[in-house]
């Protein structure tokens, strides 16, 4: 995936690359948020110990950073895939990122009914 795109990726395929090529830029910090996030829509309702959510976006004059703008697109995305594209998210990031799906993983077993 090289060069710009002319106008918003169409297919859940091109999505997800955006995605992951975001994922590869971001710093520790970045990715921190990105796991709340993902939880978040992972387990939706559930309490969660990370902190961060779009939700709690504070308005600023300024406008909203690169990263802000991607997460952003990301959950439009997210919300419109199908079961089995959030699971295919999920595989390519394993492959890529192992110890970030672990601890995402970890967290989401946190968050179990123990009844």
């Amino acid at each position: 995936m090289s060069g710009y795109m002319c106008g918003p990726p169409r297919d859940v395929g091109e999505q997800q690359a955006w995605v992951l090529r975001w994922f590869g830029e971001w710093g520790a910090g970045e990715r921190e948020e990105f796991l709340a996030e993902l939880l978040d829509r992972v387990v939706p309702g559930k309490a969660t110990r990370l902190p961060g959510s779009l939700g709690g976006l504070s308005l600023t004059h300024r406008p909203p950073s690169i990263f802000r703008c991607q997460l952003r697109l990301w959950d439009g995305w997210f919300r419109n895939w199908s079961v089995d594209q959030r699971n295919l998210l999920l595989h390519r990031l394993e492959e890529r990122a192992p110890d970030f799906t672990d601890r995402l993983y970890r967290e989401v077993a946190l968050t179990a009914d123990p009844h």
